[in-house]
């Protein structure tokens, strides 16, 4: 199904406590680790799935916006054919990154008399004006902001994994909205064990680790996209300094800075980093247990970020106990929440360098203590038996 189990974990946990649960996803899109859903209706581990036809897409661009309309055109057709399989739906939840499936998903609440709920993973289009830099002018901004205006309008609840979205709500105007803050969870995670499925890529990263530990290195990860947002360069470059020489640093994840990134640290000859590209979860799960620090790259953007953050690494490095160093300001982020790390602004690769090395020096029992009061708040405060209770009481109360 893809890199994103949210949609499946909660559903999971709702069908554990009583309800129904169906959850229409594009037949295509980019997180998917195949090319195509092909079958129409199935179900993943109890959680049924109504695959929604929609057209493929390489890149962002006219395809993408394409396979948007799709969804939502589609959305609407299918969900109309609800109650002939089963009993109408009492809620409704229209999940972003993208907006537009509020359209449908308004159409569809009224016409069943159900509640609806705006879910908000991404602020769009903040994000795309403040992250990609797109003019508030562009057409497709506009087009954003219109159904973001018409999802707070009518939804009876609005809900976030940002925990601080009701500050947005407020700023839009719409602070009397029902608001519940519902973070991306962890789910029910056995001991990493070395994976059986493991790929060349993790190979060949597990091999550099085992090098450097027996050179007596710290290692230090980092799991996720590689784009301008997270930064990557910042600690690239720190590693052109003397953090070099007794650390290693692991780069699990693609995205488009990958090849340039790649291009810097062999022209630079920047010793100790080992890129291994895109690997499975598991591959990627048991590397957090060979290193000793998680690296939460992001580049600060305060006029986004003040709402809160929502990076699954954040909670994939707590969970696995590691001390966290994320180069942004405090925002109601699970770093500064726990006490499990550092989280602090460092937009220079040698503020990147000084903040990975205050941890690095720190006797090893300071470091897993640090990691101890992560994993406890990550248990306490992200697991998804839990968050899908509060999702249902919020539903009830709206």
């Amino acid at each position: 199904m893809g890199a994103y189990d949210r949609p499946y974990q909660l559903g999971r946990y709702w069908q554990q406590q009583g309800h129904s649960v169906t959850v229409f996803i594009a037949a295509f899109h980019h997180l998917l680790e195949k090319d195509q859903i092909s079958e129409p209706d199935f179900s993943v581990g109890g959680v049924r799935y109504i695959a929604v036809p929609a057209r493929a897409y390489g890149k962002n661009g006219i395809e993408r916006l394409g396979n948007i309309w799709d969804f939502s055109k589609n959305l609407y057709s299918i969900g109309r054919d609800i109650r002939a399989q089963a009993r109408a739906p009492d809620v409704i939840v229209a999940s972003s990154p993208h907006p537009f499936t509020i359209f449908p998903a308004r159409s569809l609440a009224k016409g069943y008399g159900a509640k609806l709920v705006f879910e908000i993973r991404d602020i769009w289009p903040l994000s795309i004006t403040e992250i990609l830099g797109t003019s508030r002018l562009h057409p497709f901004v506009q087009m954003c902001g219109f159904a973001e205006r018409f999802a707070l309008k009518n939804a009876d609840l609005v809900a976030s994994v940002l925990p601080r979205a009701n500050r947005y709500l407020s700023a839009r105007g719409y602070g009397n909205k029902s608001f519940v803050w519902v973070p991306n969870g962890i789910g029910i995670k056995n001991e990493a064990k070395f994976p059986t499925n493991s790929t060349e890529e993790f190979s060949k990263a597990y091999e550099a680790v085992r090098s450097w530990k027996s050179q007596g290195k710290l290692i230090i990860v980092y799991t996720g996209s590689i784009g301008r947002p997270n930064g990557i360069d910042l600690i690239i470059n720190a590693f052109r300094g003397n953090i070099s020489t007794g650390y290693g640093l692991i780069i699990a994840g693609k995205g488009d800075q990958l090849e340039h990134l790649q291009r810097i640290t062999n022209e630079h000859q920047i010793r100790n980093v080992h890129f291994c590209g895109h690997i499975p979860k598991d591959n990627a799960e048991f590397l957090l247990t060979l290193a000793d620090i998680g690296y939460a790259g992001l580049r600060n953007i305060p006029s986004l970020f003040e709402y809160g953050i929502s990076p699954n690494k954040i909670s994939d490095y707590l969970q696995a106990g590691l001390p966290v160093f994320l180069p942004i300001e405090p925002c109601g982020d699970p770093v500064s929440e726990s006490g499990g790390g550092i989280a602090r602004k460092a937009e220079t690769p040698e503020a990147v360098r000084k903040g990975l090395e205050e941890l690095l020096l720190m006797p090893q029992f300071e470091r897993q203590a640090l990691g101890a009061k992560g994993k406890a708040y990550i248990a306490r405060e992200y697991d998804y038996d839990r968050i899908a209770r509060r999702y249902v009481e919020a539903m009830d109360h709206c």
